[in-house]
């Protein structure tokens, strides 16, 4: 019954009659959110205004709002551009970029890309076959399309929105022309973020002939459900956690079980969960204490007012400091040594890294009131995990692998802002908001017959734990490979009973571990993945398809791994296996997520 509130979507006043409008509801009933935007697009295409012969210049030039994303930042964007043009009555066409074909580029007239950057400046692994397309020999010529990039990255990386750079020159070396000046976002995008989509608006607005058919696009109606994501989280229960590292071991890693609602949550194997964690009150506490501030005193967050207490526990980033602040901070407290630093990039970015807001007040007392704070001060991010499980084991719940972030900098010990949060300060039966992060570019085979080869470190594993859950619920027959690495066997194998019980059910044929800690000569995944070469390059060979999770310095061992067997199975040269490994990914059997 849900889509019987499309009469409410479709203007009062209408060229349909009754039977023509029943005959349209009854072909959209039962269609999600992203079917139904693909069909207004669809209708809006069949009933645009054609010009006549020689009118060419006059026709209304289509949107389409690609995104790409790693941890549904971009999406989120592109979703709130899409609705933005929606209410405008024009019908955009919104595309994640592991669902484009590169090739359809010649076709647009009107382009807009939102995307974030990843790992080593790289974009994200859905726009692979995009940029591929683009730097390639046959790369299109793009003289009719007009575009706009909107980069989101973090400026304490070195290569600070690097693949909407990348990508603006790519597009502009085809010839295309730049709608808008490219945006290059920082963590704090969400006001940039705003403000660029009504200037899209109305540059797309300016476009348009005044003659121009209005399009109603199709919507459903005020019952539809919500959509959770980083601004409306949905909020979940705990409802376990446990230690599943030993008590002797050097990381702290806890299991987490989330109680969630299948009606307004679903994921898949290979997303993440975002969570919105609240910082330390020990911790705010002291911030009061060295400011001299009452936790009482009121502030303004954005059109928000409320307690200063309440800013720094739930809203505030306290545990991650930007380079960006300290720089306004040298400038307040008007120390040399910090000011001189805040002029070196480089050593900027490695003075940030474990750097919270105490340690500032601490070392370089600066006088600020509530409101002064507030403003140095930038929104809390949320964190994204790995989902653990797979939801057709699991209907109603979500599972994590957490490490607990501890560390000693800048004289005193700290823990991190989220899995402090996560491992020690939540308990079971409290809430806390979360969202499901899409994760289109780590995704288990479209059969289960197909082999995979996974290969993580540490918390990386945490995916596979649910590729495996999904391949049993659903009877699959391909044959599994684990590659895994962690620093000891007896304190830090993680879900080590899991895997012993797929291995026992067949889901697992081969479980390869590297443990670091454990002999004289430490040994890493990528040595064992070379060891046992013969074996994998004969799985590659039958199709299977590889993954790897974890840090980017693993990764990136890994891929000279993989490089290295395929010089020495296959024969190749380094020119010849670098492009093996390009194919593997073209293909969709080389996935990586990497952070």
């Amino acid at each position: 019954m849900e889509n019987r509130a499309m009469t409410q979507s479709i203007l009062p006043t209408h060229p349909l009659d009754g039977l023509q409008l029943t005959r349209l509801q009854q072909a959209v009933e039962g269609l999600n959110s992203e079917q139904l935007t693909w069909a207004s697009g669809y209708l809006a295409g069949l009933g645009a205004v054609q010009p006549a012969i020689g009118e060419a210049a006059n026709e209304a030039p289509l949107l389409t709002i690609l995104y790409a994303t790693h941890g549904g930042n971009a999406r989120g964007v592109a979703e709130a551009l899409a609705d933005g043009a929606r209410a405008r009555g024009l019908a955009p066409r919104l595309v994640a970029a592991e669902g484009y074909r590169a090739r359809d580029l010649t076709k647009e007239r009107l382009l807009v890309v939102v995307i974030s950057t990843q790992g080593e400046g790289e974009p994200p692994e859905g726009a692979f076959e995009l940029f591929r397309y683009l730097k390639g020999n046959k790369a299109p010529q793009l003289d009719g399309l007009k575009y706009a990039v909107f980069g989101l990255g973090d400026s304490s990386y070195e290569h600070f929105c690097q693949a909407a750079k990348e990508l603006d020159a790519l597009l502009q070396g085809c010839g295309a022309q730049a709608l808008l000046q490219r945006i290059d976002a920082d963590v704090d995008f969400q006001r940039q973020s705003t403000a660029w989509q009504g200037e899209v608006l109305r540059a797309v607005g300016q476009l348009q002939p005044s003659d121009q058919a209005r399009i109603i696009p199709l919507q459903r109606g005020t019952t539809a459900g919500i959509r959770y994501d980083r601004n409306h989280p949905f909020q979940s229960e705990l409802l376990e956690r446990r230690r599943i590292t030993t008590t002797d071991a050097l990381s702290e890693v806890h299991h987490l079980a989330l109680e969630i609602d299948p009606q307004a949550i679903s994921y898949r194997p290979g997303d993440a969960l975002g969570v919105l964690f609240r910082n330390d009150p020990a911790v705010v506490e002291e911030i009061l204490s060295h400011t001299r501030l009452s936790g009482d005193t009121r502030v303004k967050l954005g059109d928000d007012e409320l307690t200063l207490t309440q800013a720094l526990i739930e809203r505030l980033e306290l545990t991650q400091l930007h380079p960006r602040l300290v720089k306004a901070w040298a400038a307040l407290s008007g120390d040399r040594e910090l000011s001189a630093l805040s002029e070196d990039g480089e050593g900027l970015r490695r003075f940030v890294q474990g750097l919270q807001l105490i340690d500032l007040l601490q070392a370089y007392p600066v006088e600020l009131d509530g409101q002064g704070v507030v403003n140095l001060l930038h929104p809390r991010q949320p964190r994204l995990y790995s989902i653990a499980s797979s939801q057709a084991a699991y209907e109603d719940e979500v599972h994590l692998a957490v490490s607990t972030l501890r560390y000693r900098g800048h004289g005193r010990e700290h823990l991190g802002g989220a899995s402090g949060y996560l491992t020690r300060r939540l308990v079971a039966g409290e809430r806390l908001g979360v969202y499901v992060a899409e994760n289109n570019g780590f995704r288990l085979p479209q059969s289960g017959d197909t082999p995979i080869i996974m290969v993580g470190a540490g918390t990386g594993i945490a995916p596979y734990r649910a590729f495996l859950q999904a391949r049993e619920a659903a009877g699959a027959g391909g044959d599994g490979w684990l590659i895994y690495g962690n620093r000891h066997f007896h304190r830090d194998f993680l879900y080590q009973a899991d895997w012993l019980n797929y291995r026992k059910a067949g889901l697992l044929k081969r479980i390869s571990l590297a443990f670091s800690r454990d002999g004289k000569e430490r040994t890493y995944v990528q040595a064992r993945l070379y060891e046992e070469r013969a074996e994998l390059y004969r799985w590659l060979r039958q199709g299977a398809h590889l993954y790897i999770c974890g840090g980017v310095a693993m990764e990136q061992g890994v891929r000279q791994a993989l490089q290295a067997i395929a010089q020495d199975q296959g024969g190749l040269d380094e020119a010849a296996a670098i492009e093996y490994i390009e194919s593997l990914r073209e293909q969709g059997r080389y996935q990586r997520d990497v952070y």
